[in-house]
């Protein structure tokens, strides 16, 4: 059995319905009859529909119109569609029947293997793993997921473009003065920005971001350093938690940052010395 999906949003707000749900008061097989389409994505088991072995009844719009409670609200006892009087009370059926339907997640082609609930759809997928972000090179279109990054970077930027580097290792980096960012992927393929922001007039602020989605099973930190173009032996450091974005969209950490004066380095071309570490998250 199937059901069209477009028939579990609000027909006024057009937002998936979700419990409590109100119509006008009628007869429970109208309603079965309304909703119920041989063909499409969603599956409705037989099971659903039947409490103790005999079929849930409620109350069903004469004309099969179904609001959600914030809509409902606003109707003052007037169908929405049909315009007439109408005493709306809550279809314990059709919740029922909203809160048993399963459907996969929007990023299904990404990978995601989760089926979920009707329901519950936009609250898993605003935390989804596979939910792709947006590649942060100007002009790049390109949408990919955590742990998806290498092969994407390899073929179509230049090598210029991103740096390679091993968790817990010290590593160089040249950033041009006036780039705004630099992209840096881990071992596994995690995508990292160095971010670069000018802070006239006191330097340029240096951050690190992950770019990733959803409860990932690792932390990252960072440990930053700058050393003083005219005295080596005089440098700044940091260290602090990465923060965790699902895209740049120019944002840059506020919390933590290494400030470093226009006097302490080159005027076109920075060096810091930068290393990322990974923990199990507790």
């Amino acid at each position: 059995m199937r059901i069209d999906p477009d028939l579990l949003d609000c027909s006024i707000c057009f937002e998936p319905l979700c419990p409590p749900l109100y119509q006008d008061t009628v007869t429970t097989d109208q309603f079965l009859k309304c909703i119920l389409e041989p063909m499409s994505p969603l599956f409705l088991t037989t099971e659903s529909l039947h409490m103790e072995g005999e079929l849930i009844l409620g109350f069903k719009c004469q004309n099969g119109h179904v609001a959600c409670l914030s809509c409902w609200s606003r109707l003052s006892n007037k169908c929405h569609v049909c315009s007439h009087d109408a005493i709306f009370a809550r279809n314990i059926a059709l919740e029922k029947i909203v809160e048993s339907i399963k459907s996969s997640c929007a990023y299904a082609k990404w990978g995601c293997c989760e089926l979920v609930s009707y329901t519950q759809r936009n609250t898993h997928e605003e935390t989804c793993l596979f939910a792709p972000s947006t590649c942060p090179i100007p002009g790049c279109g390109y949408r990919g997921f955590t742990g998806r990054w290498s092969g994407h970077f390899l073929v179509d930027h230049h090598s210029a473009d991103f740096l390679h580097f091993v968790y817990g290792q010290p590593f160089e980096v040249n950033l041009e003065a006036s780039l705004p960012f630099l992209v840096l992927l881990g071992e596994d393929d995690h995508l990292f920005l160095l971010l670069n922001k000018n802070m006239t007039p006191f330097g340029h602020a240096f951050s690190v971001v992950c770019l990733r989605t959803g409860d990932l099973n690792w932390k990252f930190s960072y440990e930053i350093e700058a050393a003083s173009t005219r005295n080596p032996e005089n440098c700044l450091q940091l260290k602090a938690s990465v923060t965790n974005a699902k895209e740049w969209a120019g944002l840059r950490p506020t919390k933590a940052f290494l400030l470093v004066p226009y006097d302490f380095c080159s005027s076109t071309n920075l060096t810091l010395n930068l290393s990322i570490g990974r923990s199990a998250s507790v």
